[in-house]
């Protein structure tokens, strides 16, 4: 895998998932200083504007998106090929004839969301810097070292990756399938709701808000779903991670996005190391941070950290922010599958299960702590096995 000698890149991420926004980022800080400012933006257009506004290097372009469905996006992967971008378009399924369409747009690859890696991720970043001819709409991204397109024929077939998770029946797959055609429905209805808005006028805007607030919590709980049946079909791929510069590089990413959550941690000695996985950290983190800035009025929210070493060659991690109640009497029924709090929501009912199932697959446990200072707040400790 080359690396040539390059300032550091600018990308941008076009995605609207943010569980699959910090799994991106975990491949990404594998990169290492081969990429400097990533920007994240969730729908297209707003994309397209900090593209023309500020030129990335390599946009990761998600090909379904709130405000742009499949056809659209398609349509769009040449405004940012023309403003200097290369452009890899991410999807959940493996679709031979919008791969095709992104290619001849001139996308560097299309790629199926399940299997990104950090070595697809590398090859996009080398292409992005020293460009060679665009591969043929069947192949999958060409490896960076491969022949150019001027190469004389081959009776040898082209080398394709193996047929990893390709199996119709795949868990991953049929749960892609299923939010994908869900949320097609689910987007054409946002849509018609919203042009009823327009036109119903102010008596029926309660219904309609309504509506939409259903519309959304299906969406959420769509994702949700397809989130369980990801993590509990990836393998842990376990390592030693220092939480000092880990924590730091989150906090100052979590600081940096519009009304983003502080993070103000704690943490002993110079060196603090755990086993752990760096795709279930940015689950189990964001989790937190998240139900933090769903409970909390109050713009940014700060959330305190505390790791300690403990018992038994364990660290333990204490988070605790200023949302109040939990609204709850057993605070062990907030981390079962469906529970919800006066925090509420889908995300909410879901979101600690899958913090505590990734915490398990870890090695490692999620506790809700009650607290003495606010009556029915609490703090969640994670409690991971030492490296």
């Amino acid at each position: 895998m080359s690396q040539p000698a390059h300032d550091p890149l600018r990308l941008l991420l076009v995605e609207d998932d943010p569980v699959y926004e910090r799994i991106l980022r975990a491949h990404i800080r594998r990169l290492g200083d081969r990429v400097g400012e990533v920007v994240h933006v969730s729908r297209i257009e707003d994309g397209l504007q900090r593209h023309k506004a500020q030129p990335a290097d390599l946009v990761l372009l998600d090909l379904t998106l709130p405000d742009s469905p499949p056809e659209a996006t398609l349509g769009r992967v040449r405004e940012f090929v023309e403003g200097g971008a290369a452009v890899l378009v991410l999807s959940a399924l493996d679709d031979p004839e919008s791969s095709s369409r992104a290619r001849a747009a001139g996308a560097l690859g299309f790629l199926d969301k399940g299997k990104v890696s950090v070595e697809q991720l590398s090859e996009a970043l080398d292409r992005a810097v020293d460009p060679c001819p665009p591969a043929p709409a069947e192949a999958p991204l060409a490896a960076s070292d491969a022949p150019p397109a001027t190469a004389p024929p081959t009776t040898e077939p082209p080398a394709t990756e193996p047929p990893v998770e390709q199996s119709l029946d795949h868990p991953q797959r049929l749960a892609a399938q299923l939010v994908h055609d869900a949320r097609s429905w689910i987007t054409n209805h946002s849509f018609r709701l919203a042009a009823l808005k327009r036109t119903a006028g102010p008596e029926a805007e309660q219904l309609i808000e309504g509506l939409s607030d259903t519309t959304r919590a299906l969406g959420e709980l769509l994702d949700a779903g397809r989130a369980l049946v990801i993590d509990e079909t990836t393998p842990v791929a376990l390592e030693p991670v220092d939480l000092r510069p880990w924590v730091a590089r989150w906090a100052e990413q979590r600081a940096a996005s519009p009304g983003g959550a502080r993070i103000h941690a704690s943490i002993p000695g110079t060196s603090l190391a755990v086993t752990g996985c760096l795709a279930g950290l940015e689950v189990v983190m964001g989790t937190v941070i998240e139900n933090a800035e769903q409970a909390s009025p109050d713009r940014p929210v700060n959330v305190d950290l505390q790791a300690t070493s403990a018992a038994e060659g364990c660290v333990e991690v204490d988070l605790a922010d200023h949302g109040g109640s939990w609204g709850v009497d057993d605070p062990q029924q907030l981390i079962g599958a469906f529970q919800k709090g006066d925090r509420g929501s889908t995300r909410a009912g879901l979101g600690l299960y899958r913090a505590r199932r990734w915490m398990e697959r870890m090695g490692g446990s999620l506790e809700l702590i009650p607290r003495h200072d606010t009556p029915g707040a609490m703090t969640v400790r994670l409690r991971f096995k030492g490296a």
